[in-house]
This record gives structure tokens, sequence and C-alpha cells, in this order.
């Protein structure tokens, strides 16, 4: 159990499960995922220290349940689930009019940095989607002492894996730079930018990048699963939620579309057979004849730790599976939950 999520509480006793919401009028029966989910529980290198998992369908939170170390309302770092979210604050600002996507970056940095010849072609787009040639890490990323300018100068100055747009290649360092572009065209902090456009307005109360000034944009989140299920919900509805709009319906439905194409991937920190052959704004975009299962569009965004966040626009839910352990695991889990919930859609239409 990490040291951060002590801190952080909200974790149940050992070997303890938490609480299964009901789902008056469904007919739905969650026994099967309850036990699939309770399955991974473990010591053992293939399971985790424990779980917090929430389901929306149609709108209705219809099943929740912890285990292990974690209670349903456990919040812990989410690692790279946070580009779903930090690309949405993004895109909110395209709505705004601050922002145009296919705009080369250094029209946002206004002298902020130095920003050589070798990154013109860059664009706003290519750092959402990963196809700009910025490296994946920079040291600055860890360093919450220096400030996000200061990181992002720190990434302008390396050399690029390959030229932007020829290529796919995961780079938490690009959204740093979009991080940025954020806090220059809007006068605000980061923290500032994601709290007012995405968090705020869906009451998204234990999200957070901490006390720091060098937020790590692409990775250094923290959230529960229920907080994060709000945000799910509001991308599955196409930007709106509770009668608000986040986002506008175009910017929403954009994930529902890989943005990068046919290009070749130079790296991606997904193991072989995650099932998924697209990517867009922050979020993964499942291969549907692959994996099985899904009618699509589907879209996911595993971190590092295991949390994977999922959506199945066919078939109107949203699903949230926190843990602290890999990426591998929380593949395995989320492969395995979504079987149960597509049996129980499929057999309650």
């Amino acid at each position: 159990m990490s040291f951060l999520l002590l801190m952080l509480g909200g974790c149940s006793d050992s070997g303890s499960y938490g609480y299964e919401a009901p789902a008056p009028g469904t007919g739905y029966d969650f026994d099967a995922l309850a036990s699939t989910l309770d399955g991974f529980v473990g010591d053992d290198e293939n399971e985790v220290s424990g779980y917090s998992f929430v389901l929306d369908i149609g709108g209705t939170t219809v099943f929740q349940r912890a285990a292990g170390e974690f209670s349903t309302g456990s919040v812990v770092p989410i690692a790279s689930s946070a580009k779903a979210p930090a690309a949405a604050a993004i895109l909110a600002l395209v709505d705004e009019g601050l922002i145009d996507l296919a705009a080369p970056v250094s029209r946002y940095l206004n002298g902020a940095v130095v920003w050589p010849l070798s990154k013109s072609a860059i664009t706003m787009g290519m750092l959402l989607n990963h196809t700009s040639g910025i490296p994946f890490n920079s040291p600055c990323l860890s360093r919450q002492e220096m400030t996000l300018q200061a990181c992002v100068q720190e990434i302008a100055d390396t050399q690029l894996d390959f030229l932007p747009g020829t290529m796919f290649g995961y780079s938490g360092a690009g959204y740093q730079v979009a991080g940025l572009v954020a806090q220059q065209v809007t006068g605000q902090s980061w923290a500032a930018v994601i709290r007012e456009r995405v968090t705020a307005p869906l009451g998204m109360s234990s999200y957070s990048y901490g006390n720091t000034q060098n937020p790590r944009v692409a990775g250094g989140a923290v959230s529960s699963a229920g907080d994060y299920l709000r945000f799910a919900r509001m991308m599955l509805d196409g930007g709106t939620y509770g009668g608000r709009t986040v986002l506008s319906p175009a910017q929403a439905a954009k994930i529902r579309t890989s943005q990068i194409g046919v290009l070749g991937s130079f790296f991606s920190p997904l193991p072989p057979g995650a099932g998924v052959d697209g990517y867009s704004f922050g979020w993964w975009i499942s291969d549907v004849a692959g994996l099985g299962g899904s009618i699509g569009p589907e879209v996911s965004d595993p971190g590092l730790l295991g949390t994977t966040p999922w959506i199945e626009f066919g078939r109107n839910y949203a699903a949230v599976l926190l843990v602290d352990s890999n990426t591998a695991n929380g593949l395995a889990m989320w492969k395995a939950a979504r079987a149960r919930i597509q049996e129980q859609i499929a057999a309650h239409p």
C-alpha cells in the first residue's frame, strides 16, 4: 500500500468489502461482477491490494463496490488516467475560442519559453494526441519545486524523437507543454484552469494535483472513483452533466474517433494485447473486433498504477476501476469486468 494512499485516507480494513449500490427496478444482477473483481484481490504479482469500482448505466449509478485496502471513497493517485480530464480542460478552452488545435504551439507561448525552430510545426492537437515527437518523459516532470514554465523550457530544449505529425509516441512531457499553453492563454494556474472548466462544474471535490507550481499535467492527479465517474458520465452524455454544458457536443464527440489514423507507433506504454487500436484526446479507443463483446465506440484511459476508467457509447455505460498496482493488472481487471457488465446489459436491454 503506497505512502500517499495512507496519507490520503479513505481506505477500509484489509480484506473488507465495501457497499454495493442497489439497482432498484433494473433487473441487473451484479453478483458475478462482484465475484470477478474480488477474485483479483490478494498478495500475488497478478493481484491487487484492493480496489474501488463504480458503474453508471444510462445516467444512473447502478453498482458500487470496494475491497481489500480500499473503500468506496478512497482517493488515490490515478497516474495517466489524468490525461482525459486534462485534455477535456484544453478542449473547453477551444470552446472558449482561446485555443485552436491546429495552430502551432509557439503562437500561445508569448515568450514564456524559447521555443526552437525544430519544434515549430508542433500543434496543440499533436500535443494532446501524442504525435508531436516530444519524448515520453523529462526529468522536470518529477520536480515539484520548479515552475511549470521552467519545466517546459527543459522540454523545449530536448531533441525530438521523430518529426511532428509523422508517428504516435506517447508523451507525458507533451501534455506539460499543453498545460503551460493553457496557463498562458487564460492567465490562470493549471490547477485553476482544470478546476473552473472540469472538476468544479462536475462536483469532483477529490480531484487534485496538490500544492505545486509544476503539476504533472498528464499523470499527477488524485481522485476517487465516484468523482472520476462524474467526468466519464459527462463525456458519455456528449459534454453535459446535470443540465450543465461542460464541453460542446462537437468537442466531446472528438474522443469517439481516433486522431492518429494509420500512423506508425514510436512508443506505447500499453502491453501487447491491450485491446486498443486508436487514441483521441486522452482516451485509448478499443479495437472492438479484437477485444470482443463491445458494440462500440468504446474508450478507456488506463494509468500506470492500474486505474482504468472506460466508456462504451453503444451500450450507454461508464465505469471506473481504481487500484494502486500496475497497468497489466488494471487492464486484466478491466477486461474481466467489462465482460460481466456486457452480459447484464445484454440480458436486460
